[in-house]
C-alpha cells in the first residue's frame, strides 16, 4: 500500500493591519491512506503553520512526511534554493547543480564583463549594491569572509542567510565550496567536484622547485604576494618556490605586501609573475620603467624564465573549481611539454 500526499499552500491574512500578509503559509495535507482493514479513515487532513522565512522549517515537515511513508510531491519537496553570490567561483559551482540552487544575484569578475542575462547585477565584489541584492530575494548570501565579514548584517538584512567563504588558501576554498554544497542539498555533487579539482592539482605539480617571485600590480604600486593569499599558496602546491611567501610589512589588504628595494635586491627569482589589478599593458609598461632605473627590478629583467603578466581573467580573483586550470597555465610557463593544453595566456616578458 502506498501513501500518498496532497500539499495546498494559501497565504493567510493577519488579523492586524500592520503586519505582512505574507509572512506565515498554512499548508493543508489530505493525506490518502488507501483501504485498510483497520479501524483508521481512509483519508486525513492535517493542517501546518509554518514561517515563509524559514524554509528548513517547511522542508522538515516535508521530511516527517516522508519518514511516514507519505509520498510528497517533487516540486514541494526540491525547489532551488535562491542565492546571491558575492564570490564569483561560488556563483560558478552553483552552476553545476542547477537543480539544487539558482544564482538570482551576483557580482561582476571584473567591471568590463557583465553577469549572466537574467541575474541581477550587484556591481564590484568591493562595493557590492545592497538595494540590488534585496530584489533578489535570496534565500543564501555568499560572500568572502575577509573582504564582507563586516558586511553580514546588511547582507543578511532580509532575513537571507550568510555564508562566509575563506578564500585566502587552496584548502579552505575547497572546504567552502564543500559547506556550499551541503548548504544548498548538493553535498555529494560539490564534494565529487571538489575531489576532482583537487586531483587535478597534484597531477600539475613540478618535478623541482622554481625560484618566482609573484607581485600583484596596481597603477602606481607593485605588492609581493605572499602565502597567505590563495594565489601565493597555490604557487607552493605546484612546486614554485615563492621568494616572497613570508615577507612582512605594510599591508593594503591582507597577505599583499609592500617590501624596500633593499630586501627585493635579496631576491634572485628564475620566474618573475605579474598579477594585473587594471590594464595588464599598462602594468607591465610600468614594471618595466621601474627595471630600466632601478638596481633590484633591473636584474629581474634576467629572470631564466622571463617577466610575465598573467590573465587577468583567471588570475585576478579565486578561481575556485578553475584552481586546475590556473595551474597549467602556471606549469606551461616553464614546462610546457609536461602541461596538457590549455588556453594560451599573456606571456610578454623583458
Amino acid at each position: 500500500m502506498t501513501n500518498t500526499a496532497r500539499i495546498a499552500g494559501s497565504q493567510r491574512e493577519s488579523a492586524t493591519a500592520m503586519r505582512p500578509a505574507a509572512r506565515h503559509l498554512t499548508l493543508a495535507i489530505d493525506l490518502d491512506l488507501g483501504s485498510s482493514a483497520s479501524a483508521l479513515r481512509p483519508s486525513a487532513r492535517c493542517v501546518a503553520r509554518v514561517d515563509r522565512r524559514r524554509p528548513v522549517a517547511l522542508l522538515a515537515l516535508v521530511a516527517l512526511l516522508l519518514g511516514a511513508g507519505v509520498a510528497v510531491p517533487a516540486a514541494a519537496a526540491a525547489a532551488p534554493v535562491r542565492v546571491a553570490s558575492l564570490v564569483p567561483f561560488a556563483a560558478d559551482a552553483l552552476a553545476r547543480v542547477p537543480e539544487h540552487a539558482v544564482v538570482v544575484a551576483t557580482v561582476r569578475r571584473s567591471m568590463t564583463e557583465p553577469v549572466p542575462e537574467g541575474v541581477i547585477d550587484l556591481g564590484s565584489p568591493h562595493a557590492p549594491g545592497f538595494e540590488r541584492l534585496a530584489e533578489g530575494g535570496a534565500q543564501l548570501v555568499v560572500a568572502d569572509g575577509a573582504m564582507h565579514a563586516a558586511l553580514t548584517g546588511q547582507l543578511g538584512r532580509g532575513g537571507a542567510e550568510v555564508l562566509l567563504l575563506d578564500t585566502n588558501s587552496v584548502a579552505s576554498t575547497f572546504d567552502g565550496l564543500r559547506e556550499l554544497g551541503r548548504r544548498v542539498g548538493a553535498a555529494d555533487a560539490m564534494e565529487q567536484a571538489v575531489r576532482d579539482s583537487e586531483a587535478s592539482l597534484a597531477r600539475a605539480a613540478l618535478p623541482t622547485p622554481i625560484p618566482t617571485l609573484p607581485f600583484f600590480g596596481a597603477p602606481g604600486s607593485f605588492l609581493v604576494i605572499t602565502e597567505r593569499t590563495w594565489f601565493g599558496d597555490l604557487l607552493g602546491k605546484l612546486n614554485f618556490q615563492n621568494l616572497a611567501a613570508t615577507s612582512t610589512g605594510k599591508e593594503s589588504f591582507p597577505g599583499y605586501v609592500q617590501v624596500s628595494d633593499e630586501l627585493l635586491a635579496t631576491m634572485q627569482p628564475s620566474l618573475v609573475l605579474l598579477v594585473a589589478h587594471g590594464d595588464p599593458e599598462a602594468i607591465r609598461t610600468a614594471f618595466l620603467r621601474r627595471a630600466d632605473a632601478r638596481g633590484p627590478w633591473k636584474s629581474f629583467q634576467q629572470a631564466e624564465h622571463g617577466v610575465h603578466v598573467l590573465d587577468a581573467q583567471t588570475f585576478a580573483a579565486n578561481p575556485g573549481l578553475a584552481m586546475p586550470e590556473a595551474a597549467q597555465r602556471l606549469v606551461r610557463l616553464v614546462a610546457p611539454a609536461t602541461a596538457s593544453a590549455s588556453p594560451s595566456i599573456d606571456t610578454s616578458s623583458r
